[in-house]
């Protein structure tokens, strides 16, 4: 009991997201950073399977849309557009990940002084751009004077070969227009002022409402991004993800939980705590539910999450390593 406890406090903690705005030390350092995973809208999950140990199981949804593709497994995400191999959340990373094999391009999505939404991790421009400051105080323009690859290192800053390349930081719609058959996973990242009303605008105009997957960080940005897009499928968050760890452990199950949202959205562990066990995604999987666990570069990990526990989806800084894991276990989603 005591360890159960224990987790509970650390899925307050980390549940709705992965990483924080500082996770990631230099700008393209690999690093154990993340996506949030948060908040949603109740609703069953595709045709995922039972999963489990020993496999996915089950009958594989149809992958060939973007809208399907949310729902498949084992679905390649692409986090921050694979910050690991190219500069995090520039186009050239996004279309990168895609040639590697990524299935879904993960974002994050802040509004600048003049209401410009731009796609970022941090709240600040400091830690990869030339830049300095707030994104929400900062206009449009000067961001985009900003060099978007400046903190990029594969060395431990002994290069830097994305400065002065031109590389700056992109907008919502133009990850959006660009890639009309993809699928995303976007976090609303900035909490005040809000911006869920604009953000559901944008995905709206762009016709991306049910090829994408919101989450944020607060609470608060939940709530109002459920009541302003109840057709956007999210994953769960900070409280309903602790409900849920608690239910997942109950032997048998409580027949009246509900989940509140389609996605679960989780890292391996915290603070030395494991979140998974075996009946996790099993338990997920017959509420219909999605699984997608973050931030995992490690190639063991990998395999482990697909061989063992029959994953949904990973979220990587290494697309094209995942690409590998899953080819060698022919694990693709199946058109």
């Amino acid at each position: 009991m005591t360890n159960k406890l224990c987790v509970l406090v650390a899925i307050a903690a980390i549940a709705m997201g992965c990483g924080t705005s500082n996770d990631s030390g230099t700008g393209g350092e690999a690093g154990n950073g993340g996506t949030a995973g948060a908040g949603g809208e109740a609703g069953a999950g595709g045709e995922a399977g039972a999963g489990g140990e020993g496999g996915a199981g089950g009958t594989a949804a149809k992958c060939e849309t973007a809208q399907d593709i949310l729902r498949c497994s084992v679905v390649n995400i692409a986090h921050r557009g694979g910050r690991r191999i190219r500069p995090e959340h520039t186009l050239l990373a996004y279309d990168k990940a895609l040639e590697d094999g990524t299935d879904i391009l993960e974002l994050d999505v802040h509004e600048t002084s003049d209401g410009e939404l731009v796609i970022m991790h941090d709240d600040t421009l400091d830690r990869t751009t030339d830049c300095t400051g707030p994104i929400k105080d900062t206009t449009f323009a000067a961001i985009r004077m900003c060099d978007a690859g400046y903190n990029f290192s594969t060395d431990g800053g002994a290069t830097y070969p994305y400065r002065g390349t031109g590389l700056v930081v992109p907008t919502l719609q133009e990850a959006l227009a660009g890639y009309p058959d993809t699928a995303f996973v976007i976090e609303v990242k900035q909490e005040e002022p809000s911006i869920v009303d604009h953000f559901v605008e944008v995905l709206e105009e762009y016709e991306a409402v049910d090829k994408t997957v919101g989450s944020a960080f607060s609470d608060a940005v939940l709530v109002e991004l459920r009541e302003a897009a109840p057709a956007l499928a999210t994953s769960i968050g900070v409280d309903e993800t602790r409900e849920f760890w608690l239910q997942s452990q109950i032997m048998p199950p409580d027949p009246s939980y509900e989940p509140p949202a389609e996605f679960l959205q989780i890292p391996l562990s915290f603070g030395g705590i494991d979140l998974l066990h075996p009946n996790l995604i099993p338990f997920a999987h017959g509420l219909g539910m999605t699984v997608h666990f973050w931030t995992i570069n490690d190639e063991a990990d990998m395999r482990m999450l697909i061989e063992d526990y029959g994953v949904d989806g990973i979220m990587t800084d290494d697309p094209p390593l995942l690409t590998d894991v899953i080819t060698d276990l022919d694990a693709a989603p199946a058109d």
